[in-house]
């Protein structure tokens, strides 16, 4: 998701500069005034504040104390024709990250305005929220595509729809599954998973619908099924792909009768029961083939979630890395540790078959394995960085020319960036002058790969 940056000036002139000036940027809202600025600053999250002295109404240091109130996290910049040192001073001793004068150079504006960009970034990384957001709960990604998925989730958990999640082995089913239960109206009440794969056929009835006393070889009592334990809740049937045809009769007649029978009993007991299904199989082949029941596909396809995978999501992989490492640390190394930008560059630069589950078990190993304070490249498993695990990552044969050369280009310009920075052991200025570009230019190119230059100093 982009930076947000709120422009406030009473002269639509100067806002029409402004907007040209950081066009790109970022999320670009503007104010004409000090209390719309303010009524901005409650309405949502802001990240740089580019905000006039002189207002008609309030002036910009009554802004920047409303600021640093309702966003304290913002960084708050200061414009002004009337270059006074007082009025300076009060503006830094109120926690404005800086100031410009008018009339000012564009390069300048865009520049103070990176820096400050920069210094939000580095303060959620500081404060371990990262450059991503938790865009579903347990669920952080920054990508466009998850950003847009999440968006879907969020709308269908709020209905009564049956949902359906695809997705490839390990694109992290079950935890968008409790995040509908976690967002739905029946969030109070139970949320149960079961793998209809890695129960055997024979057995898996019985775990749904239950049993009564006498019904089978072993059935001493009467049981209550999955069903009726999640009633009021939801169910997750996950991998229903592998669910038996005869079983498949009978959970489309559950989704519409909405009532359950026993195993060994006549008489039906409503359920009060959402089902959360999910499968890395090819549903629409199977339908094809005779291997899923038609008229329970119609059924479960109410609602239908596509998870891309991982490496169509180069985007999450440093921000879930950094989410894992912590998450790791916290849990069973016992003591805080970096990774190199070696390490950092191989893990973003892997297919990851495996999705993002084989992303945090090789994060747990490298951080397990590691000797110093910090994981080097030696400390991932061999095939991040041998070469018939690491290639994949380069094959870019499935997608169209044009998809695959914006890929190719921003693969390189990130491995361009990096191997600059740590030759340069991380000074801008040099590795700006190395590369041929302004500072301010090296900046945002920076910015656009998501790679802070502090990771590489020394």
């Amino acid at each position: 998701m982009k930076d947000t940056i709120l422009i406030v000036d009473d002269r639509p002139n100067m806002i029409g500069l402004v907007k040209k000036v950081l066009q790109g940027e970022g999320r670009l809202v503007t104010a004409p005034s000090g209390r719309a600025a303010i009524d901005s600053l409650r309405a949502e999250p802001v990240d740089v504040v580019l905000c006039d002295l002189r207002l008609g109404d309030v002036d910009g240091l009554e802004v920047l104390r409303e600021c640093k109130r309702l966003r304290p996290h913002a960084e708050f910049i200061l414009m002004t024709a009337y270059a006074s040192v007082d009025s300076a001073v009060e503006a830094m001793r109120l926690g404005a990250y800086d100031y410009v004068t008018k009339p000012f150079e564009p390069e300048h504006v865009r520049s103070v305005v990176l820096q400050a960009l920069a210094r939000v970034a580095a303060n959620r990384v500081a404060e371990g929220t990262g450059d991503g957001m938790e865009v579903l709960p347990g669920l952080y990604a920054k990508a466009p595509s998850m950003v847009a998925l999440a968006e879907l989730v969020s709308k269908v958990a709020a209905s009564t729809a049956t949902v359906l999640l695809l997705g490839e082995t390990g694109t992290g089913k079950e935890r968008l599954a409790r995040a509908v239960h976690a967002l739905s109206p029946r969030r109070e009440r139970r949320f149960i998973g079961i793998n209809c794969a890695a129960i055997p056929a024979d057995l898996l009835e019985s775990e749904l619908f239950g049993s009564s006393k006498g019904a089978f070889t072993g059935a001493m009592r009467d049981r209550a099924g999955l069903f009726e334990e999640a009633d009021g809740g939801t169910l997750f049937l996950d991998e229903i792909g592998d669910m038996r045809l005869s079983l498949q009769a009978k959970l489309t007649r559950v989704l519409e009768e909405r009532a359950i029978r026993r195993i060994g009993e006549s008489r039906e007991r409503k359920v009060d029961v959402r089902i959360v299904a999910a499968t890395h199989r090819s549903i629409d082949r199977m339908v094809r083939t005779g291997a899923f029941r038609e008229d329970l596909w119609y059924r479960l396809n109410v609602a239908t979630v596509r998870i891309p995978p991982l490496r169509e999501r180069p985007d999450d992989i440093e921000l879930l890395t950094m989410h894992f490492l912590r998450e790791v640390c916290a849990e069973s190394v016992g003591r805080p540790l970096a990774l190199s930008p070696a390490a950092l560059e191989a893990i973003c630069s892997y297919r990851w078959p495996g999705n993002v589950r084989q992303l945090r078990a090789a994060v747990e190993r490298a951080a397990i394995v590691a000797g110093g304070e910090r994981i080097e490249i030696g400390d991932l498993p061999p095939e991040l960085v041998g070469a018939p695990g690491g290639e994949p990552a380069d094959d870019l044969t499935g997608m169209a020319w044009a998809g695959a050369l914006e890929k190719a280009k921003k693969r390189f310009g990130r491995r361009y960036l990096r191997s600059l920075l740590r030759q340069h052991e991380g000074e801008i200025s040099e590795a700006a002058e190395a590369a041929g570009v302004e500072r301010e230019s090296f900046y945002r190119l920076l910015r656009r790969h998501d790679i802070d230059p502090s990771d590489y100093r020394e």
